[in-house]
């Protein structure tokens, strides 16, 4: 009896999903083994909180705490469980919140409409850097991704109080979330902003509730010292594909791409008015939103969170390459844009071509350490960022989105 030629299709596709889950079972369970060196350090101040420990110490040696008390005092339930079953919660739950923000990411872009085939598994492609480096490390990103997401869909629907509050517990794991408030205030949200400072009152004070007020305090004071000793010297490493990172390693660093050696007081005023730059290009690009008749996206503010969530990681003095998970919106946005016009967009078709060159391409695995390392110290995955913002950009100026 002969299968038929639609049986034949569907017995490759079981095959291939059967294949996917095999690579990806053993992916993980290399990554428990051998990984999340990260989510170590974040289980580790979760005990330390379960027995009123400081989770500050620099005997920890590469692998500080550097996150602040509040989310190490949120972080103490998973700290009840041993390592191994907390890593497998851990990735678990990781994985939970890449999907959500596909999905969340997808509403924003097209609402209920089917998406293009193809294109979860091109934008998986496209940022696959960002979220396979994120699970082998057992990073917050994701986690605090979700936050994030979850403050834009209830400032959406017009819910200040929940949207406050998970603006709040996005800064909680870390502050460049914060980077929303000045558009919040080019906004007028005042009301929600309020929210916001109660929350964020509330979560500073959170972990009093173990150490007391006075310890509290002191826990800040804490942080604040890991964060002002340990930060500097990373500026200039070849992982940190921030603003910083670019200028510090290209003006101030004695590297393979210095080319001159500025004051890094003089560096730093530099990066923050590339950055204002930047963020009033957004405010224009806002103001242009004015004249788009017919969206390709649902939600007309979709261009300026995608600057936004960029600007998370381009912004912060520490933004290493895997942190651009937060462009996940911006890619999806551009290669739906490019199924919408068959491709005929010269302009961002190119663009998104040579961003995954660099984002991607470069990875160790495909050209070695040694050239990985360079490509990173030229900013590589900071110039394919830099291109994907200038293909928004182009949307908004064309009137597409």
């Amino acid at each position: 009896m002969r299968i038929s030629s639609f049986a034949k299709k569907d017995l490759l596709r079981w095959a291939l999903y059967l294949i996917l889950a095999i690579v990806i079972l053993a992916y993980f369970r290399n990554t428990l083994r051998k990984g999340m060196s990260d989510f170590k350090v974040v289980h580790r101040a979760g005990t330390r909180v379960l027995h009123q420990e400081n989770p500050y110490n620099f005997d920890d040696g590469h692998y500080l705490y550097k996150y602040s008390p509040s989310f190490a005092v949120l972080m103490a339930p998973i700290g009840v469980l041993p390592l191994f079953f907390a890593q497998i919660v851990w990735l678990a739950g990781m994985c939970v919140c890449l999907f959500l923000i596909f999905r969340w990411s997808k509403r924003m872009i097209m609402g209920d409409k089917p998406p293009p085939a193809y294109l979860y598994l091109l934008t998986l492609l496209v940022t696959s850097r960002f979220w396979v480096r994120e699970l082998w490390l057992g990073q917050t990103d994701l986690l605090m991704l979700l936050f994030v997401f979850l403050f834009i869909l209830s400032s959406n629907r017009g819910q200040d109080l929940k949207a406050g509050l998970f603006l709040a517990l996005s800064a909680t794991i870390k502050p460049t979330s914060l980077v929303f408030v000045p558009y919040l205030v080019y906004r007028r949200r005042f009301g929600l902003m309020g929210y916001l400072a109660l929350a964020g009152i509330a979560f500073f004070f959170l972990p009093s509730m173990v150490y007391g007020i006075g310890g509290s305090f002191g826990l800040f004071s804490d942080w604040k010292t890991i964060l002002s000793v340990s930060s500097p010297p990373l500026i200039t490493a070849y992982v940190n594909q921030s603003l910083f990172g670019l200028f510090h390693r290209f003006l101030t660093s004695p590297s393979d791409v210095n080319v001159l050696s500025l004051d890094p007081g003089l560096v730093n005023v530099v990066t923050c008015l590339v950055a204002i730059a930047l963020f009033l290009s957004l405010l224009f690009l806002n103001q242009k939103s004015k004249l788009v008749q017919e969206s390709t996206a649902r939600h007309r503010e979709i261009v300026e969170y995608s600057f936004l969530l960029i600007f998370m990681v381009l912004f912060s003095p520490l933004g290493w390459f895997q942190n651009f998970l937060s462009s996940i919106p911006a890619y999806m946005l551009l290669l739906y844009y490019l199924f919408e016009v068959r491709f005929k967009d010269t302009f961002v078709l190119t663009s998104l071509i040579l961003s995954f060159i660099l984002v991607n391409l470069f990875n160790f695995e495909i050209v070695g350490r040694r050239i990985s390392e360079l490509s990173l110290a030229l900013s590589s995955v900071t110039l394919g960022i830099i291109l994907t913002l200038a293909c928004l950009s182009k949307l908004r100026l064309s009137r597409m989105a």
